[in-house]
Order: C-alpha cells, then structure tokens, then sequence
C-alpha cells in the first residue's frame, strides 16, 4: 500500500504531552518526514474539548482515509479507541516514552522511519482486548498488586514522590489474593507453561475452571506493557488470544528482580512464570482484588476479559520473505 495514492490523511498530535520536550515542538521534523514521504496531512491538536478519540471519530465521518496519531501509547489507544470497526486505517509515529503499541506492532520509534512505515507499509488487522464487554485495552489488564499500585505510580509521575513509601509499603504488605480462572477452552490446550498441582473442574458448555493463589495475574495483547515491561514477549497481536502470565510462587524479592528483568524491552523470562493463551477469561474471587486495563483502574473483580479479531486496522512494516538459498 503507497500512502501518497490516498486523497485524505488527518494527523493528530496532543501538544502538550512528551516528556523530553513538548511534542509541539517535534512537530516541523514530523511534517518534514512525512512530506519526504510524499504524505501530505490536515493537521488537528488534542485540547479538553476535543479529544484524540472524538477527533478520530470526526475523521470518519469527513470521509479521511488514513489518521496518522504522533503521540506515546495514551494518545494512541484514545486515537485507536474512535477508530475500532470503522474502515478508516491507523497510522502510528511513536513520540512517547514508552511506545509499547507501536512496539507491540514492529513499528520503529524513529520518526523518520516510522513515516516510511507509514508510506510504505502494510495494512493488518489487529486484535483489541475487552473488559466486561465494555472496556478496551491495547497492551495488558492487571489482577491483583499491579492494579492496585497503578493509582498510586500515577500520582509519583504526576510529581508526588511522598508517595513512593507508600508503593513500597503496599508492595511489601501485599499477600497471594485466591481466585478462580475460568476458560473458554481446555486447561491442557491453553496451557503454554508446565503446570502443577492443579485443582481442574470441567464447567457446563465446555468451559474449564483454574483456582489458585497469586501475587498478580497479568493478561496481555500485545508483548508490552506498563514501563516498557516485556511481559509476554511471545504474544501476537492478531491472532485472536491473550496471553495470561501467572505470578504464583514469587517472592517480593524476586518479583521485583523479574519485573526489573524485562524493563525497557528486555527480553529474560522468568521459567517460574505460568503461561496461557485463551480466546476469552472470567476472573472471579471470595475477597476484593483490583483490576486495572492499560493502567487504568476499573474496580474490582469479578471481571471478564477476552480478545477481539480485527477490530483495528493498522499500518504496520512489510513482512520481510526469506527466499531459500539459491532464489534471492
């Protein structure tokens, strides 16, 4: 697919956000790339009336074929959320910190690379997560400790390093919550990881039950999350499964040497870790556990989780062919 054959492109930055500096001031190195493409674009700027999902909505409706968003993973989820389902493709320059969508997708971070992804990609399709038929998330949800210390990571971004004694308090405090898992789909086809010691009961209409104890469950649709956190570095983002991750028999200690493992892109997996890959996921518990979805906290359990097939199109790098020895 050559961008420069489309008619309308719209691209959508938020001005005010970037942490280095403001991504206003990438602004003219961003036209300036995409115009090396060829890629010319009606510029719109994310204010509190007019939200990135609202403005990629009006794109739709004005007839844009393509919406290019400049921004970090919140600015491109809420662009994401107002396109799902519509025939209108997304385009990603990655200007945050962290990246993990576009990460998720191979698109560099690189501004002038990821305008040439841009002209000349490939259309794909991806899967988005749902939460309670309601919610959407693009990397991860989180049951258990992650979730509940997302509130208080974001009050410490947000400047308010008093709480930093807190978060460790909680962290150390916090003990293995018991839940039930239930399964659209056998224990022994979703398991990737070796299991043991399981309590399994076959459910009514094919559905299977896990119970256990955890420090927290993280379910993901893409390989990365949170910080950088490569959380499932075998996860595929359009193959219609999320990827559980089950922290079961984890010291504090070594949950935080795990997590500091795979920081910033990191790949060293933890062989402790107990790994399924289902469709869809009912969380359930006796006790109250927090849950939160691409950081952002929805309450408590009970909480139904599953992926959606090709809720977005995305332009992504073309895959490369690895011709056979003799044929290139």
């Amino acid at each position: 697919m050559q961008t420069t054959t489309l008619k309308r492109i719209r691209l959508i930055i938020n001005p005010v956000s970037g942490d280095d500096e403001p991504n206003l001031m990438k602004l003219p190195e961003i036209i300036a790339a995409m115009e090396a493409e060829g890629i010319r674009a009606d510029i719109a700027f994310t204010d509190p009336d007019n939200s990135p999902a609202l403005i990629a909505q009006k794109a739709i409706e004005e007839d844009y074929e393509l919406v290019v968003v400049a921004g970090g993973d919140g600015t491109v989820g809420e662009v994401a959320k107002g396109l799902l389902r519509s025939p209108v493709t997304l385009g990603i320059i990655p200007v945050g910190t962290y990246n993990n969508i576009a990460r998720s997708l191979s698109i560099p971070t690189d501004i002038v690379a990821a305008c040439q992804v841009i002209a000349n990609g490939q259309i794909k399709s991806i899967d988005v997560g749902q939460a309670n038929n309601e919610h959407y998330f693009f990397e991860a949800a989180g049951v258990g400790l992650d979730a509940a210390l997302f509130p208080i990571g974001e009050e410490i971004k947000g400047g308010r390093w008093g709480q930093l004694l807190q978060a460790a308090r909680l962290a150390l405090n916090y003990k293995p919550q018991r839940l039930r898992m239930e399964f659209d789909r056998p224990i022994a086809e979703a398991r990737v990881s070796t299991v043991k010691r399981r309590f399994v009961r076959k459910k009514p209409l094919a559905r299977y039950e896990l119970r256990l104890s955890a420090l927290l469950v993280v379910i993901a649709n893409g390989a990365y999350y949170g910080t950088g956190f490569t959380v499932a570095p075998d996860a595929a983002i359009d193959d219609g499964l999320l990827t559980i991750s089950i922290f079961r028999n984890f010291s504090k200690w070594e949950l935080m040497r795990h997590f500091w493992s795979i920081s910033k892109g990191q790949r060293q997996y933890s062989p402790k870790i107990e790994t399924y890959r289902v469709g869809e996921v009912k969380f359930t518990s006796d006790v109250q556990i927090p849950v939160h979805i691409d950081g952002h906290p929805i309450g408590e359990l009970p909480v139904t989780l599953k992926a959606v097939k090709d809720m977005l199109k995305v332009i992504v790098p073309q895959t490369k062919v690895i011709l056979p020895v003799g044929e290139a």
